[in-house]
């Protein structure tokens, strides 16, 4: 007995070291900025039209925006503020089509009722508050895309409702900065995040959407004219699922779901090619006290050409689990990114130092700061 504890003990040693000795190659020390007291969400574009990629953040207990802007060698500025009544969510696009990057932020309502709110960028950095739009009163996750073909960037919104009996709100975009209120599409099982891409190639973008209460994904395919049909539902593992990104995994045209869970870990569904999945595949880390992921993105981080999947889980480090390029993947690695091992709600990939290595933003919601952590690769 004595015997099979030391050696689970120094297997799990090795196991810590090399993912310690993995990471460290992969990733440099994360450097920390100020982003407010509660950072809840980041976003990852060009802000300011000079070629670097920024950053902005909703930080909730501040109520205001943070627009951190890139200097392009991993380096930030001081940041800029923009007030808005606790942001929760939110998504970057030109909805005024002038050649500046916008937001689209989701105030949570707590009680009553929330708001999406449009904020038009002026190519400096700074944004002014240009509609609001009212929402249910759980809203908490949004995505853009053109989903009725028109050239002009629409907003889906997640909306949790009340006794899980949710939906999911369509806004179509008018190119001017405004939105116009299309259809409610009703989910149960507590509709958490939403993600648009063409799920079934036609070109369409399409919707995916957690369903948290019920460990599933709902998936609404586009008619092909910004109406979606009745939502398809697969299982994600039955944990509590609160992420979702869409990308091709395989390399072989078909959009793939990563999903991040609460319970279980990160999770995959392949795309059979007509836009419907196949069996959930769970994938956790390998490293001791590690803790499910609050969210994931995903990009190719060590260079090969096969997409990897870096998490974030809410009060531990982030890890990655590197890509085979068949929609299979590694168990995870480790990767130190905070103060006291504290984690986030969100997670962000860009090239912050134009290097051409997609690098790591996460904000660390105990501390008021987002971690910068710059690929080696």
């Amino acid at each position: 007995m004595k015997c099979t504890v030391c050696f689970s003990a120094l297997m799990l040693g090795i196991a810590s070291l090399l993912g310690s000795e993995v990471s460290a190659g992969q990733f440099g020390h994360a450097k920390y900025y100020a982003a407010g007291k509660l950072p809840f969400q980041v976003v990852a574009a060009d802000f300011n039209n000079d070629g670097n990629t920024d950053l902005a953040i909703a930080d909730w207990l501040s109520d205001q925006l943070v627009i951190l802007l890139g200097n392009g060698d991993g380096t930030f500025q001081k940041p800029r503020i923009t007030p808005v009544a606790g942001p929760g969510a939110l998504a970057a696009g030109d909805f005024n089509e002038d050649g500046n990057l916008d937001l689209a932020v989701v105030q949570p309502a707590g009680t009553g009722n929330g708001l999406l709110i449009l904020f038009l960028g002026d190519g400096k950095g700074g944004f002014r508050q240009s509609a609001s739009y009212l929402l249910g009163p759980a809203s908490i996750s949004l995505a853009v895309a053109d989903f009725d073909g028109d050239g002009h960037l629409d907003v889906a919104v997640t909306d949790r409702g009340n006794n899980g009996a949710g939906d999911v709100i369509v806004f179509l975009g008018t190119g001017k900065g405004k939105l116009k209120r299309d259809e409610t599409y009703r989910l149960s099982g507590g509709p958490f995040h939403v993600a648009a891409e063409d799920l079934n190639n036609d070109h369409a973008p399409d919707l995916a959407v957690t369903q948290f209460s019920t460990g599933s994904i709902a998936v609404l395919l586009n008619d092909g004219t910004g109406k979606f049909l009745k939502p398809v539902t697969y299982s994600a593992g039955g944990g509590e699922v609160v992420d979702v990104k869409i990308a091709d995994l395989r390399n072989d045209g078909r959009n793939d779901l990563v999903v991040a869970d609460l319970s279980q870990g990160m999770v995959v569904l392949l795309n059979q090619g007509d836009g419907t999945f196949g069996k959930a595949t769970i994938y956790q880390p390998t490293f001791f006290n590690w803790q499910p992921p609050e969210a994931c993105t995903v990009a190719d981080f060590n260079l090969d050409g096969k997409l990897d999947v870096a998490c974030a889980p809410g009060g531990n480090d982030a890890y990655i689990f590197y890509g085979k390029g068949n929609g299979k993947f590694g168990p995870g690695i480790e990767i130190t990114t905070a103060i006291d091992h504290q984690g986030g709600f969100s997670i962000a990939a860009g090239d912050f130092n134009n290097d051409k290595a997609p690098d790591l933003a996460i904000p660390i919601e105990e501390y008021g700061k987002v971690a910068i952590l710059l690929n080696t690769q």
